[in-house]
């Protein structure tokens, strides 16, 4: 593991021999003197602390954590997603093949980024991993729409500009700042479930925890 400094408050480790959501859990799970906020990425784990108490060579004490996996939820869609035919096309697969390798697969939150509370969702099947960003990102991505790219898939929190492959949409809400609800959460496992626009509707404005708990 490497670990750069940036300024005097934050750190961000590098080159790390395990994922970096399950890192950032063993740094939260050892309570070590000075650390303040703890955010895994993709590729990487940034540290903000308090400078007068921690001290980076604490970071060689950390025990591993086991890999284990957070919630698990279920997201209902409605395949509307706008590049749904071309990826069709790509892969040479009719739209109803598409729509079940798609929610065959279980996904696993690596990480929490770009926006607040979108997720990047590892377990994408083989056939979409070629599929790349858009060559020209979109100016306004739908809120509930869930893209692939770059061998990922990820849910947008709230409209926004963006250069996935749209797939999809969902009508729960995910997440909402203003009262900080942020359900997902790295390690979480999340699955996709086909739904007929009738019943999306029916959903509509509905959060995450609502949904599970009717």
């Amino acid at each position: 593991m490497r670990i750069e400094p940036l300024g005097e408050a934050a750190f961000i480790l590098r080159d790390l021999d395990q994922e970096p959501y399950l890192l950032a859990q063993a740094i939260e799970l050892s309570l070590l003197p000075g650390v303040e906020e703890v955010v895994p990425s993709m590729n990487s784990v940034g540290l903000y602390v308090n400078p007068n108490t921690f001290r980076p060579e604490s970071l060689d004490q950390l025990v591993p954590v086991k890999r284990s996996f957070g919630k698990r939820i279920s997201v209902p869609v409605v395949f509307d997603g706008a590049d749904l035919s071309d990826v069709c096309k790509r892969i040479c697969l009719p739209e109803a093949k598409v729509i079940e390798l798609f929610c065959s697969a279980t996904y696993t939150v690596a990480a929490i980024g770009f926006l607040p509370g979108f997720p990047y969702l590892l377990g994408l099947p083989e056939e979409f991993k070629e599929i790349g960003r858009r060559d020209s990102p979109r100016i306004h991505v739908p809120e509930g729409s869930v893209a692939i790219g770059a061998g990922q898939a990820g849910i947008y929190p709230q409209e926004s500009p963006g250069g996935w492959q749209l797939l999809a949409t969902t009508p729960l809400k995910i997440v909402d700042v203003a009262s900080s609800y942020f359900p997902i959460t790295p390690g979480d496992q999340i699955s996709f479930v086909p739904t007929e626009p009738e019943v999306a509707k029916r959903l509509g404005g509905l959060t995450l925890t609502e949904y599970e708990n009717r």
